[in-house]
């Protein structure tokens, strides 16, 4: 079975945008929800993302965003709740406000998914690491994941060399996308990190 990044569809510019949350109203604690570590017993109740004026305006049922985070619609939650095993992902009920300050009806949830996986193939991958948190890739320019590494039963995981990143299951993936969900795609692994393959050998 194969797995697949799951990354922010920018190549629609009607799609609507996560604009910075303030860092405040996390206090300081934001960066835990890229670790796959439980986040609801601090995570502020109503919290409002506001949506960026340089974007579209459409709605997707996952929004983009510069964070790396899952934010999912009602619809694409229940997907991901049906799909998944139970306790593997922590949703945590957000709100979406527009550049014109109104908020919408329409329900949000960040889908923190719990645990990481370790399974990089380091010696066949193309990485650089992160000087500041050591045991973590800064960047890809090619992943190759070591598969059997990948318990049997997993479907989305972070990996644990880059929590940051998400994978997909290639059968979790073809569901979403024939439930028309939008807002992502899956990119082919051998595709992710290609943009910095043609930057460094230019």
């Amino acid at each position: 079975m194969s797995y697949y990044p799951w990354v922010n569809d920018d190549e629609d510019e009607s799609f609507a945008w996560l604009d910075s949350y303030r860092k405040e109203e996390l206090d300081g604690k934001g960066y835990l929800l890229n670790e796959g570590v439980p986040c609801k017993d601090w995570f502020p109740e109503g919290l409002i993302f506001d949506l960026s004026k340089e974007r579209g305006s459409k709605l997707t049922d996952s929004i983009p965003n510069s964070y790396a985070l899952l934010v999912v619609s009602e619809k694409l939650k229940g997907i991901l709740d049906r799909e998944t095993a139970k306790g593997t992902i922590e949703f945590l009920p957000v709100r979406v406000r527009t550049p014109r300050k109104k908020v919408l009806d329409a329900p949000y949830f960040i889908a923190n998914v719990l645990g990481t996986v370790a399974c990089m193939d380091a010696k066949k991958s193309d990485f650089t690491m992160d000087p500041i948190s050591k045991d973590q890739v800064h960047r890809f320019r090619r992943l190759v994941l070591q598969e059997k590494k990948i318990p049997k039963d997993t479907k989305l995981f972070r990996l644990a060399e880059r929590s940051r990143l998400i994978l997909v299951r290639e059968d979790l993936g073809q569901t979403i996308l024939d439930e028309d969900c939008t807002g992502m795609f899956f990119q082919d692994l051998d595709d992710y990190g290609s943009e910095f393959r043609k930057r460094a050998s230019s």
